[in-house]
């Protein structure tokens, strides 16, 4: 099953009505529910303290019948991790989150990317996108699309990622080490339309810009 994610009011690109539409679940994250508003689309269920929502929009979510999971102001993960926890328990074993950058806030970027090293996600495949980016984990082998002269990062997540290998980058990896206290990962580019990463032990991100 594939859920789609919609995190926090910041969120500036325009959603793409058709795509979410094939989405098996679709859940808000609080202000995520303005963002989908805006593109005349409703969320299968709604989640978040409700600090970043407008009176308006939560009240025509309830009057839509939309699905609510109210949570308290003082707790201890953000919205956007019970958001993920709830749609795994939903048996999604697929995940889009958009506008998890966190807005102003360096804190919810970092702790939203290195959600994805955790232990309840290993068998779920997740991608966290914005307008600019898409960032996942290769989990050992992964192959992907762009064009020409994206960039792509590769972030060691655990102090070192042993055996990483690239195919269709400018700059090729065969069979190296990369470690967290360098950036020998940082600001690679595709050559053309498709890329692999592959890797031995360790957590490695990848992080695809398409901007221009």
């Amino acid at each position: 099953m594939h859920a789609v994610v919609v995190a926090g009011s910041s969120l500036t690109m325009e959603l793409d009505a058709a795509l979410f539409a094939r989405a098996d679940l679709l859940v808000a994250v609080d202000g995520g529910a303005e963002a989908l508003a805006r593109a005349c689309l409703v969320p299968d269920i709604l989640v978040g303290d409700m600090d970043s929502i407008s009176a308006s929009t939560r009240a025509s979510l309830e009057e839509q019948g939309v699905e609510m999971v109210l949570l308290r102001t003082a707790k201890n993960e953000t919205d956007t991790e019970a958001a993920l926890r709830l749609a795994v328990a939903r048996g999604a074993g697929e995940i889009t989150v958009y506008g998890a950058r966190g807005g102003p806030r360096l804190d919810h970027l970092l702790a939203n990317l290195f959600l994805l090293s955790s232990p309840w996600l290993v068998d779920v495949g997740v991608r966290m996108v914005d307008d600019l980016h898409e960032a996942f984990l290769v989990n050992g082998d992964v192959v992907f699309g762009g064009e020409r002269g994206d960039v792509v990062s590769l972030l060691p997540m655990t102090p070192e990622v042993r055996d990483v290998s690239t195919e269709g980058l400018l700059y090729p990896l065969t069979g190296e080490a990369l470690t967290q206290s360098a950036t020998r990962g940082v600001s690679n580019a595709m050559m053309g339309p498709e890329a692999r990463v592959t890797h031995g032990t360790g957590i490695l991100l990848l992080i695809h810009h398409r901007g221009r």
